[in-house]
């Protein structure tokens, strides 16, 4: 199977279960995600009955498929479905199972069939079972027949054996592994040394009020630094809080409990490396100043990314400091720094192809780079990295975010927005997921994205310009040039490169404005950072950074509403 149909199928698959119907059968969900999983594994070994009644239906390991008919009956139920759906919703392609098999195709979408009618034309019954001849076909005689069924239970009988030996033989090596000492294994070997932080929260202080609060700011707390991957939380009481390199400690600051100092402590040294005060009155209020704590310290610009950017210096070892180096590259996008980053996102995928976390950022980073190089001869990878995170972690909102961008990519919106919703419920307070998938529906003519990367930079300063740039760009469309100058301004005064969508929105709304002489002034410095001249015509000088010819479309009609280049 080559990138691109490993691509459609998990569009097809991800398509179905966002269905209604499907989703009202669960059983019938991870059936399908079962059949489509082992298709992209490339694993040629038929399925059988018993695989599937165990491994995606649930049965134990007893089950008996040579009596118990389960696994073929929701076979049926999953052929009727796929049916269903399609001659619902219809496509371009769509998935069916093969003819006595348990294999999951993907096909192109024959229209002309009827709903008794298979794929290749073979007649089934109305609970999807292949229809059986009426009679034995006249070439196979009773005494062959016979003969065969014998030869079957003799091969039953030796199987059964065979299973026994294999049972006996595994409780054997069990005993032995428990038994046997041995060697304590290096966690840093096999997993990821992320930064560790330690929860100091204060217990008994002031009474049971004050208790209850720390409860459950401590609860707040957790919830929000565990939605960020690449952090490990511990208690200060734990025995795992020698792997913590930071420490967040609470504390009251009156005898009420009516506020709170919230800070991060370097846990070797001691030194305050970020502190914040907050009310705890009004606890709607104290949550929103909890959430914007949470991405001041947790965020891919956060405090604890800060302290430890600081460190990595050049170093692009597999794991841990390869991720930083994707976060500064994103941050500067300085180019000299792609091929080395490029090497260690590889070298990391295959030093720890089982975490879920690092798999999320090489999608996310494939991406990226399946969009600058439509070119690229592994277009899809990013799906496949994304579905692969996703399924050592369902809760992962990075690994859902990165399934949701390899969709928008591909131009399926409606399966980006349901999977970017999701990543956003599982954290809602990282700003690259919120903030680009507002980017990605604003693309798609879907107005609700602004409001979601609105929210990015509400919580985030850091937030990446970009996203700046299209909440900036929507303010300009509706005519609030004002908005879109001062928005535009602000990132622009903070920001660590130049970004010309930004740079853009600050020259058209202050055209709109009527200040054509600063407009001018930026437009002169953007145009010649591309050798263009300020008299180039602006199409050409957009084109140099704006690859879609739709979205440059757009962008013209802002442009010549500002009125900047007429006469």
């Amino acid at each position: 199977m080559d990138d691109a149909t490993a691509l459609q199928l998990c569009l097809e698959r991800d398509r179905l279960l966002s269905d209604p119907e499907f989703a009202r059968s669960p059983s019938m969900c991870k059936l399908l995600r079962f059949l489509v999983e082992y298709k992209l594994s490339g694993n040629s070994v038929p399925l059988k009955s018993y695989t599937i009644a165990t491994d995606a239906l649930g049965r134990d390991a007893n089950f008996d498929s040579q009596t118990d008919s389960y696994p073929r009956v929701q076979m049926g139920r999953l052929r009727r479905l796929l049916d269903n759906f399609y001659l619902r919703k219809g496509g371009e392609n769509r998935l069916t199972i093969a003819p006595n098999k348990y294999e999951i195709i993907l096909e192109p979408n024959r229209t002309d069939l009827q709903i008794g009618t298979d794929l290749i034309g073979e007649s089934r019954d109305l609970d999807g079972k292949e229809k059986q001849p009426s009679k034995q076909p006249e070439t196979e005689s009773r005494p062959d027949m016979e003969m065969r069924t014998a030869g079957q239970r003799r091969s039953h009988r030796r199987f059964v054996s065979f299973l026994r030996i294999a049972i006996l033989m595994t409780l054997i090596a069990i005993l032995g592994y428990l038994l046997w000492p041995t060697p304590a294994v290096d966690k840093d070997v096999n997993e990821i040394a992320y930064p560790g932080i330690a929860l100091d929260l204060p217990h008994d202080a002031l009474g049971a009020p004050a208790n209850q609060l720390s409860e459950a700011i401590g609860n707040h707390l957790i919830r929000g630094l565990n939605g960020f991957g690449g952090i490990r939380i511990f208690d200060i009481e734990s025995s795992e809080r020698e792997n913590s390199g930071f420490i967040i400690k609470l504390r009251f600051l009156d005898s009420n409990a009516e506020a709170i100092d919230l800070r991060l402590l370097d846990r070797t040294s001691g030194e305050i490396l970020w502190s914040e005060e907050i009310n705890t009155t009004n606890e709607e209020a104290w949550k929103l100043e909890l959430d914007k704590a949470i991405v001041a310290l947790a965020g891919h610009y956060g405090e604890i990314a800060q302290a430890e950017m600081s460190k990595v210096g050049d170093n692009y070892s597999a794991g841990h400091p390869c991720l930083l180096q994707f976060d500064i590259y994103i941050r500067y996008r300085e180019q000299e720094k792609l091929k080395p980053l490029r090497d260690c996102l590889q070298k990391s995928v295959e030093r720890f192809p089982q975490d879920a976390h690092l798999l999320s950022v090489s999608a996310f980073a494939q991406n990226m780079s399946d969009r600058s190089d439509p070119k690229s001869k592994v277009t899809g990878l990013g799906m496949l990295l994304a579905r692969k995170a996703e399924a050592l972690d369902r809760n992962n909102a990075g690994a859902n975010f990165a399934i949701a961008q390899s969709a928008f990519f591909a131009g399926d919106c409606a399966t980006g927005v349901a999977w970017g919703k999701k990543a956003v419920e599982l954290n809602s307070l990282n700003s690259r997921i919120s903030g680009y998938l507002g980017l990605y529906m604003i693309a798609c003519n879907m107005p609700e994205g602004e409001s979601y990367a609105a929210r990015a930079l509400e919580l985030d300063p850091n937030a990446d310009l970009s996203i700046a740039a299209a909440v900036a760009f929507q303010m300009l469309k509706r005519g609030d040039a004002k908005s879109a100058r001062q928005l535009s301004s602000t990132y622009m005064a903070s920001s660590p490169r130049d970004e010309p969508a930004l740079e853009l929105t600050y020259i058209l709304s202050s055209a709109m404005l009527n200040d054509k002489k600063d407009a001018r002034r930026v437009w002169k410095v953007l145009a010649e950072r591309y050798g263009l001249s300020e008299t180039t015509p602006p199409r050409e000088v957009l084109g140099r950074w704006i690859a879609s010819p739709a979205l440059l479309d757009e962008i013209m009609k802002v442009v010549v509403r500002s009125g900047m280049f007429n006469r």
